[in-house]
């Protein structure tokens, strides 16, 4: 009986893993019947493929949800700074200007330079009053004189930008001037006629995204000698504009307008000053929206091809705060005609897009 109950306790039962040790009666070890595979060249291949695919569907979708991201954000910046621009309007009765006497603009008419992106003007309503409270308004925003191709022999400057400490103002980034999707470089290059002086400092400008709509003219003082153009732009050098003064009614009227850090022919206009064409952006520019190339260069996406011109990294078009206080997405393909009505503060057009 002994004999047969090890013969019944030491059979395998086929098929079945046991764990590796000695047997019930402690004589043998057991092994296991078969072994677990791994896997196969084929089958890792085949993992390694829909991971690829997997990947390739989902990049798009998380692109496209932090892009909505990034445009959200854009869209609350120039919300924020079209409100900036009401409440200093209720404050004096007037909206701010788009910049303050220029001295690298053609045909100058007044000596004193002041250089200043009225910008600077909305930062104690965008939560900024401790910078604004170091800019010293009887000194120029930056020792610019004469522009590329138009010198203002007889333009002085209102006061020193390094010396009153307004240099070092304007070279500071405001996170509220800037689009979180355009990744180009935020500063000015130091020196000529885009940088805050030509000699004496190290210190860089700060771009902006966002600038007054204003048209391309270079001339000193365009806007006010142009009072009666029904075309005119809400804003521009020393201008006044007002609410009332919209007659095409301010939910059909540009007043901030995004473009790109990078451009090609001129530079991004800075938030603190006014260097050489820094004049604006105008939604109603004859090249067009988003135009990447300029003359015989190759375009280069997020690059404008000229100064004073509308784009963005947002796909298709770009961001424009009206004068209501609204933002909107004014596609690339929108027709020129469309565009400059609603850059025109008076032509009586009433813009319609989709």
């Amino acid at each position: 009986m002994l004999e047969k109950s090890r013969s019944l306790g030491s059979r395998r039962r086929p098929g079945r893993f046991r764990h590796s040790g000695p047997d019930l009666y402690g004589l043998f070890p057991l092994r296991p019947d078969r072994r677990r595979g791994g896997f196969t060249l084929v089958e890792l291949l085949v993992v390694i493929a829909i991971i690829g695919v997997l990947v390739a569907l989902l990049l798009p979708a998380v692109q496209a949800a932090r892009e909505a991201a990034r445009r959200s954000s854009c869209t609350n910046n120039l919300k924020q700074t079209v409100l900036a621009l009401h409440n200093y309007h209720d404050t004096f009765e007037r909206f701010a200007p788009g910049g303050i006497s220029y001295g690298w603009c053609r045909n100058p008419v007044s000596p004193t330079v002041h250089n200043l992106n009225g910008l600077l003007l909305l930062l104690p309503f965008v939560e900024q009053t401790a910078l604004h409270n170091k800019f010293d308004m009887s000194a120029s925003a930056a020792n610019i004189t004469y522009g590329n191709t138009t010198p203002s022999t007889n333009a002085m400057l209102a006061g020193d930008a390094i010396a009153s400490g307004n240099a070092a103002v304007v070279s500071q980034r405001v996170k509220i001037f800037n689009c979180p999707s355009d990744s180009g470089d935020p500063w000015l290059a130091v020196g000529a006629y885009y940088g805050i002086a030509s000699t004496g400092t190290t210190l860089k400008g700060a771009k902006t995204n966002y600038d007054f709509s204003s048209g391309q003219s270079y001339d000193c003082n365009y806007w006010l000698n142009n009072a009666s153009n029904s075309a005119r732009r809400l804003f521009g050098e020393n201008s006044n504009s007002r609410i009332a003064d919209v007659i095409d009614g301010t939910s059909n009227t540009a007043a901030i307008v995004e473009t790109t850090l990078n451009v090609y022919n001129g530079r991004c206009p800075a938030w603190g000053y006014r260097g050489w064409v820094m004049t604006g952006v105008d939604i109603g520019a004859p090249r067009g929206i988003n135009n990447w190339n300029y003359s015989t260069i190759p375009p280069k996406i997020g690059r404008n091809g000229s100064w004073g011109e509308p784009g963005s990294l947002h796909p298709g078009g770009v961001m424009v705060g009206l004068a209501d206080g609204a933002v909107i997405f004014v596609a690339e393909n929108t027709s020129s005609t469309v565009r400059v009505a609603l850059a025109a503060m008076g032509d009586g057009e009433v813009v319609s897009l989709p």
